[in-house]
C-alpha cells in the first residue's frame, strides 16, 4: 500500500472511529491527510470503498488472531486448561487491543445497525468466530481427557464466550476512557477459573 494511500486509510479509520461513518466527508479526510479531494480517487473509488477497506482489514487481522486446530492441539497437550485459557485471554487481547484494531472495532459497533456489512462482521467476529473456537477448543480438551466426558463442549463454549464477551465489552469501555481495568482483568480471570472448574468436574448441558 502506497505512502498516500496508508494515510488515507489510517485517517479515514480515526475520523470514522470518532464520528462514525456518515458524520466525515471526503473533503475532511483530505484535509487531514494534506491533500486535493481529487487525489483521494486515484488510490480508492469512493468514501464507501475506504469503509470496505476497513472491513476487509479487519477481518483479515481477526482471522490472523485465530489459532489453528493442529496448534490447539499441541498447545493443550503441553499446560493445564486453566492456564492455556489465561494464555489464550492474553494472546487475544495483544493481537486485538493494538490502537488500530480498536479504532476500527468502534467503527463496527457505531455502523452495526445501520450498515449490513458492518452486522455481519460484529457478529461473525464478537459472536460466531469465538464461538466455534471455543468449541473446537473444549472438544479436544475432552479428547485428551482433560475435562469431564459428561460435558457438552456447545455448553461450555456459551457459556465461556459469552460471558467473556460481556467482560471484554466492559474492558474496552474502561481502556477507551484511560480507567483503570485491573478489577475486570481480575473478573476475567475468575471467570476461567469457574469454567475450568465445571468442565474438569463433569457438569455440562444437555445434548
Amino acid at each position: 500500500m502506497s505512502t498516500t494511500k496508508q494515510k488515507i486509510f489510517n485517517t479515514a479509520v480515526d475520523l470514522f472511529s470518532r464520528k462514525g461513518f456518515s458524520g466525515v466527508s471526503v473533503r475532511e479526510i483530505t484535509r487531514n491527510v494534506g491533500i486535493k479531494e481529487s487525489s483521494l480517487y486515484n488510490h480508492y473509488k469512493n468514501k464507501d470503498d475506504i469503509l470496505t477497506k476497513i472491513f476487509d482489514y479487519f477481518q483479515t487481522q481477526m482471522q490472523k488472531a485465530t489459532p489453528t486446530k493442529q496448534y490447539l492441539q499441541e498447545k493443550i497437550k503441553t499446560i493445564p486448561p486453566e492456564q492455556f485459557w489465561e494464555t489464550g485471554l492474553v494472546n487475544f487481547q495483544k493481537a486485538t487491543q493494538t490502537p488500530q484494531i480498536q479504532k476500527i472495532s468502534k467503527i463496527v459497533l457505531l455502523e452495526m445497525f445501520q450498515n449490513q456489512r458492518a452486522r455481519d462482521i460484529a457478529l461473525e467476529e464478537f459472536f460466531t468466530r469465538q464461538q466455534k473456537l471455543a468449541v473446537m477448543i473444549f472438544e479436544i480438551m475432552q479428547e485428551s481427557n482433560l475435562i469431564g466426558k459428561d460435558n457438552d463442549p456447545k455448553v461450555l463454549a456459551l457459556e465461556y464466550t459469552y460471558g467473556m464477551l460481556g467482560l471484554q465489552f466492559e474492558y474496552n469501555i474502561l481502556s477507551n476512557w484511560n480507567l483503570p481495568t485491573k478489577t475486570i482483568q481480575e473478573k476475567m480471570l475468575s471467570h476461567i477459573k469457574f469454567i475450568s472448574e465445571i468442565a474438569k468436574n463433569s457438569i455440562g448441558g444437555e445434548n
